[in-house]
């Protein structure tokens, strides 16, 4: 946040882009870093790219439009090109909505159909969608039916969130929102699969979200960041005040180890949430403030 001049508010809203020289006082930018100017009661959402200090357009995914200026930061990154960010890294805690924009924008830029009558134009042929798993992948080999079948009770909260943006602007039955998710999954559209089971893939021109990486050791989360192929999409999601695996901690889970280390990449943007951004309920709230 960067306290300025009206008339250089003005300005931007004006040109659209300010040459970042203008603020020379200030620390240095990195790329694509997201930028609040504001004089007090006016305010401009920017973001670095390109040499250039850009005002962000105002935007919407799959219907949805943002609550607050770090929504408003993510629905950027999350909706750029893969040509320009292919890596988008959302941290922050529970209630943020970092998973339902990440299906936003993944069903935005993916699905049409008779239902939404949707029209964006598709930049992907598939979403991919996994979460770590924090009892054992190896488990996955003992519960009976196929993958996909393994896996859903671990991806409770994609199928809710998919369920709230399907529904979203209609009022369609439970029975037709399931008709359209289980035609993602039979045509291939929407895919899930526990993390581990990246590695030896090559996933191209697909909208791959990965939830819960603070859970994720380093050589995992290298693993799925070097499995993202051609024209594909990553987001990785998560928050490491919530680490449930013993020998992982703020320090060396491999969430941290990922924005440590794409920090200043022209290839990744982050945004980190806070509990000011929580749009849960104000039980949910109170209880992100009191039990964490």
């Amino acid at each position: 946040e960067i306290k300025t001049s009206r008339e250089i508010i003005d300005d931007i809203y004006k040109k659209q882009s300010l040459a970042p020289e203008i603020f020379a006082d200030e620390k240095p930018f990195v790329a694509n870093e997201y930028i609040t100017l504001t004089d007090g009661n006016t305010s401009a959402l920017c973001v670095y790219r390109d040499n250039c200090i850009r005002l962000l357009k105002d935007t919407t995914a799959f219907g949805i439009r943002p609550q607050n200026r770090l929504q408003r930061f993510a629905l950027d990154a999350l909706l750029a090109p893969a040509e320009e960010i292919p890596l988008v890294i959302l941290r922050g805690p529970a209630g943020t909505a970092k998973t339902f924009l990440s299906m936003a924008a993944a069903l935005d830029k993916t699905y049409t159909d008779e239902f939404t009558r949707h029209t964006s134009s598709t930049s992907y042929d598939k979403i991919y969608i996994g979460r770590a798993n924090v009892s054992s992948d190896e488990a996955f080999g003992f519960l009976p039916g196929e993958l996909e079948d393994k896996t859903r009770p671990l991806l409770g909260c994609f199928y809710s969130n998919l369920e709230d943006l399907l529904r979203k602007g209609n009022h369609e039955e439970d029975a037709q929102i399931q008709i359209q998710i289980d035609d993602m999954m039979e045509t291939g559209l929407l895919r899930v699969f526990p993390l581990a089971y990246i590695r030896g893939m090559s996933i191209k021109n697909s909208f791959i979200i990965c939830d819960e990486a603070q859970n994720i050791g380093r050589s995992l989360i290298r693993d799925i960041v070097t499995r993202c192929g051609q024209g594909s999409k990553l987001v990785i999601l998560g928050d490491t005040n919530q680490i449930d695996v013993p020998f992982l901690d703020k320090t060396n889970s491999g969430l941290t180890y990922l924005a440590h280390n794409m920090k200043g990449s022209t290839k990744c943007a982050q945004i980190t949430f806070t509990e000011k951004e929580s749009v849960r309920s104000a039980l949910a709230t109170e209880a992100l403030n009191r039990l964490m």
